[in-house]
């Protein structure tokens, strides 16, 4: 990122993506969210506590299959284990739950969250059999000529049945270009126990891709603000300009409030029904209230 702040702290429209994830994972139904901290866990842990958020600590950060065995000891009482992504501010809670039920379909040990980017180099690869059923995940410095060819890749958000998770992570090991403990190893490792791992495709490869850089950043915010704004125009929200507004999804906005273009409302603010904000407002954790005097006759349409 180019920056002393930690990646996972930087903001999505206002707010750190890493608390966006959290939310999401809450959203799809989590009954307890925990957040697995390496680097600069400083500055990252007071922001997770302050939000109610519960956390470990990796050290050292030995891999992903690592990152998850750190966090087993408040696990215990699952019976499913959803792992997400800090980096992956966009995901929907809808894509959690279609993951979560095609998992609970299949009866299936793992199922992994896939996707098509337009260029998949890069990312690990989903080898999928002549039937189409998963065989495994490459990474793509582990992967030969012929498997990188492959255009599905994997976003590395996937779900476990919990009873056989210690099993699958106990198993893993660290043979690989990195030498680390890659999770995506939990599907061989499934497959030579014999149980069943699946994987589901996303319908948005912008919705799952990762952060990776201040372009990537720019581009989930403008995501995420036009996504924000098209639910306010489908609630009643009057927006003349939606390209030229920011609207943070903190604020609250009442169905028929007009919003003026180059207008910010943002952090906790709250625009009323009757509210007019001409071009070029600023709404900072204000209160913008018009209601009219009882008997009072409204001008306009």
């Amino acid at each position: 990122m180019k920056s002393p702040i930690p990646k996972v702290l930087h903001p999505v429209l206002g707010k750190p993506m890493v608390l966006r994830v959290a939310e999401t994972a809450m959203k799809g139904g989590c009954h307890g969210v925990t957040a697995v901290v390496g680097h600069h866990s400083e500055l990252v842990i007071p922001l997770l506590s302050d939000a109610g958020v519960s956390w470990v600590i990796q050290e050292p950060q030995r891999g992903t299959a690592h990152a998850l065995q750190c966090a087993m000891p408040v696990l215990k009482e699952a019976s499913e284990v959803l792992v997400l992504l800090g980096d992956v501010p966009l995901l929907r809670r809808e894509t959690i739950l279609t993951l979560v039920d095609s998992r609970r379909h299949h009866d299936a040990a793992l199922t992994v969250l896939s996707a098509f980017p337009p260029d998949p180099s890069g990312y690990g690869r989903i080898i999928r059999g002549k039937n189409g059923s998963l065989m495994r995940i490459v990474e793509h410095k582990d992967a030969s000529e012929n498997e990188r060819r492959c255009g599905e890749i994997n976003t590395g958000i996937m779900v476990f049945a919990a009873g056989n998770l210690p099993g699958l992570l106990s198993e893993i090991r660290n043979h690989n270009a990195q030498g680390e403990f890659y999770l995506t190893d939990a599907v061989e490792v499934a497959i030579s126990m014999g149980l069943g791992v699946t994987a589901q495709p996303a319908s948005e490869w912008l919705e799952v891709r990762g952060v990776n850089d201040p372009l990537h950043l720019a581009e989930c915010t403008r995501a995420m603000k036009r996504r924000v704004v098209e639910e306010l125009l489908l609630s009643g929200v009057i927006i003349p300009d939606p390209d030229g507004v920011w609207i943070e999804d903190t604020a609250v906005v009442e169905p028929g409030a007009l919003i003026g273009r180059h207008c910010r409302v943002s952090g906790a603010s709250f625009i009323s029904s009757s509210a007019r904000l001409g071009d070029f407002c600023v709404v900072d954790n204000a209160r913008v209230d018009c209601s009219l005097p009882e008997g009072s006759v409204r001008s306009g349409s």
